[in-house]
Formats: structure tokens, sequence, C-alpha cells
């Protein structure tokens, strides 16, 4: 129970806005027959996400200094350049996302938006210096909200149960536009495993004993 706090810290990422924009254009285009994307996604995602927080149980070193430790100075550097890029290219979608969100619903300019969704970043950071646990109770309360309004709009609706089942486990991808859709799905699913690797100890400090990867 100690670390269900971080563990949300992980679960919110899943609950980001450009994941929740392509969750509903998959949606809204192909109904429920992409749903086995989404488990699939979730079962690889589960068994990486695993690996790396147990590699960071293990030896109390997150991802980035253990590929310091194993690869050469020029394998670093394209790994940092990559890293670097996924950030920037992960950022950019959910600042503008959030900022179109403040439009639509507040009537807010774009640029405006952009500046409040900086401001609420850096107010979170903020948080964190009082101590993680009051960040994790933070994003714990959205996580639910969100959590209660999905499933206030599921009873609303009453999708059909054998349809989502059909989609769960039957394979489709009929429709033009069915593949990019499915592409973006898994790719909005599996990620973020450098974070899976530090919050197994950021909020209690690092383990004793640390060990190398290679054992």
């Amino acid at each position: 129970l100690a670390h269900v706090g971080s563990g949300a810290l992980v679960a919110i990422g899943f609950l980001d806005p450009s994941n929740l924009e392509t969750d509903m254009q998959a949606g809204a285009d192909f109904k429920y027959e992409l749903l086995w994307v989404v488990l699939v996604g979730m079962i690889f995602v589960l068994f990486i996400q695993t690996l790396s927080a147990n590699l960071g149980v293990k030896t109390g070193r997150h991802l980035a200094e253990l590929c310091r430790e194993e690869y050469p100075p020029f394998v670093n550097i394209c790994l940092w350049i990559i890293a670097e890029l996924a950030v920037i290219s992960d950022d950019i979608p959910e600042v503008l996302g959030t900022a179109f969100a403040f439009n639509i619903l507040f009537k807010i300019p774009v640029w405006a938006g952009v500046i409040l969704t900086v401001f609420s970043t850096l107010l979170l950071l903020g948080v964190q210096r009082f101590g993680a646990r009051k960040l994790e109770f933070i994003i714990a309360a959205f996580m639910f909200t969100m959590a209660g309004c999905f499933f206030g709009e599921l009873s609303y609706l009453s999708p059909s149960a054998r349809d989502v089942t059909k989609g769960m486990f039957v394979p489709s991808l009929r429709g033009k536009g069915a593949a990019a859709n499915a592409m973006a799905l898994f790719g909005a699913i599996i990620h973020r495993t450098t974070c899976s690797c530090t919050l197994p100890w950021s909020s209690h400090g690092r383990p004793h004993g640390q060990t190398k990867a290679s054992e």
C-alpha cells in the first residue's frame, strides 16, 4: 500500500489529452472494432512496465542511469537525442490539446490556454516540494474523478455487451484509416518506462544494496 500513490502517477500518464483524443477518434470512426488493439496493448504494457519497475527496485537507479553505465558515450548521446525528441513530440499535443479544451469549454484563446497549461504543470511541480505524497493525492483525486465520469457515461450509454466483447476478442482492421488508428492507439498505450523505473523508490528513498543491471 505504501506505493499505491506512485502507481497513480504512472496510471495518470494514460489519461492525457492526446491519449483521450486518440481513443475518442478511434471510437467515433470504428465503434468497438479496435478494442482488441487496446487489449493487446495493455498486455504488452503490463509486461514492459513490470520489467521497468523491477529494474528500478532491483538496481535503485532509473533507466537513464543504467544506460549511461552499460553503453558507450556515442550510443548514450543517440539515446539522449531520441529521448528528447520523444518528450517534445509527446508534450506538444498534450499542451495544445489542453489549450484547445480551454478554448472549447471556456472560450479562452489558444495562446492563453497554452500559458495556463504550462502554469498548471509548474504548480504541480511546486506541490511536489511539499512532499511527494501530496502530489500523489492530487493526481489520484483527478484520476478517480475521471474514472467516475467514465462510468457515469458508460451507464448512460449502455453499450452492447456483445459488440464490446466482439471488438475486444475478434481482431479487425476494416475501413479506411483503421490501420493508422490502430497504430496510434498502440503507441498511445506503450510509453513512460523511465517513469516506472523511478517511482517505486522516489517517494521513500533509494533501496539499499544497489546492483548492476547485468546481474
